[in-house]
């Protein structure tokens, strides 16, 4: 699978079409086209305002190849322990080819919707891979973002109270 073939079955992919799916599910030459399109991500990313800043064209493209690898690690241990069976590399290379949307990104105010999206995608992704139902493809995907939520949420309360602790000692 050459790189433009990937872009237009990454777009097969977004638009949800399983054939598509299955076909990049078969190829295991297309991770490699997977991880070019995930670091081209991450370079939206950085041209996304307001990015810019010097590093992010090396970062950028590092954390999004990090998260499509540790994110695609979660969701197949949740996918295992809910019966899938599946395999790692083939979920990162289809939801990586997949992520092609994320090259929207450069365009104000989308990041959003590009990223309900992409949840959709991963669920697909999920069914196909793992072969589970769809409830179980869903709560694959959402127990690892609630868990991710749940404790950014933790960190930002522990940061107030200890930010609120410091303020309070140096009044007294």
């Amino acid at each position: 699978m050459d790189f433009p073939q990937a872009v237009r079955t990454g777009i097969e992919i977004v638009k949800l079409r399983r054939p598509a799916y299955q076909r990049v599910a078969q190829l295991p030459e297309a991770f490699s086209q997977a991880v070019l399109i995930t670091l081209l991500v991450g370079i939206a990313q950085w041209l996304a305002p307001p990015g810019f800043h010097l590093l992010g064209i090396i970062v950028g493209p590092l954390m999004a190849l990090l998260a499509l690898l540790v994110g695609s690690a979660v969701i197949h241990f949740v996918a295992v322990l809910f019966g899938g069976r599946g395999e790692y590399l083939t979920l990162a290379r289809v939801w990586g080819v997949g992520w092609v949307l994320g090259w929207a990104l450069v365009i104000p105010v989308l990041g959003s919707l590009i990223f309900l999206w992409e949840l959709v995608v991963a669920v697909v992704a999920v069914e196909e891979v793992y072969g589970l139902e769809r409830t179980r493809a869903i709560l694959t995907v959402l127990i690892p973002l609630a868990a991710l939520l749940l404790l950014g949420f933790i960190m930002v309360v522990n940061f107030a109270l200890i930010g609120g602790l410091v303020t309070w000692s140096a009044i007294f």
